[in-house]
């Protein structure tokens, strides 16, 4: 790396998303962190699914990183597709390395959570710290807009509709997929 870019990219990432982002992309790295990442998240986004149900077993986890993995590569395909009609045209495994290194911020944010509410039994005390996460919800979301627009070479704009479109257009079809597959049956 550079010098204006030394250190693990997990931690200039925070500090430093478009450069960090660009000179991973250049150099051809960060690929297999940001499915790592991905994973992570999953498994993170599953533990509530364990605690939910008693007879939840620790495979649950083992689907949470795979759902991971999966919305990973499906929303990096949808990105890069998307990105076309906003003029850009990236590699679809850069978009993946920027869309799964983008999670880290909220991979700690849901982790920290978690712990937290495990370990409080004062709703209030969790509650007061809405303000410190929502920053880091917000601050995650530079992040992801940074890292992308690094990525597609278009204006964070552009970047902020692009994703804007794909999350429309895969919400809806994808949220009616899953009720038809895991709804109630409909009473004749």
């Amino acid at each position: 790396m550079t010098k204006t870019t030394q250190g693990f990219p997990a931690i200039t990432l925070w500090y430093k998303p478009a450069l960090t982002m660009q000179v991973l992309i250049k150099s051809g790295q960060g690929h297999g962190w940001a499915v790592f990442f991905a994973a992570l998240f999953g498994i993170v986004q599953s533990w509530r699914f364990y605690v939910a149900s008693e007879e939840a077993s620790v495979l649950i986890f083992a689907l949470g990183g795979a759902l991971g993995v999966i919305g990973l590569f499906f929303f990096g395909w949808l990105l890069r597709n998307f990105s076309r009609w906003f003029g850009a045209s990236p590699l679809l495994k850069s978009v993946r390395t920027a869309l799964g290194l983008s999670l880290l911020p909220w991979t700690v944010m849901f982790a920290i959570l978690i712990g937290l509410i495990g370990n409080q039994n004062d709703a209030g005390a969790v509650a007061g710290l809405f303000p410190v996460f929502f920053f880091v919800f917000v601050y995650g979301y530079v992040i992801l807009l940074l890292s992308l627009a690094a990525v597609f070479d278009i204006s964070i704009l552009k970047t902020f509709l692009c994703l804007v479109v794909t999350m429309l257009v895969s919400f809806f079809p994808i949220t009616l997929v899953l009720q038809l597959l895991l709804g109630s049956p409909v009473a004749p």
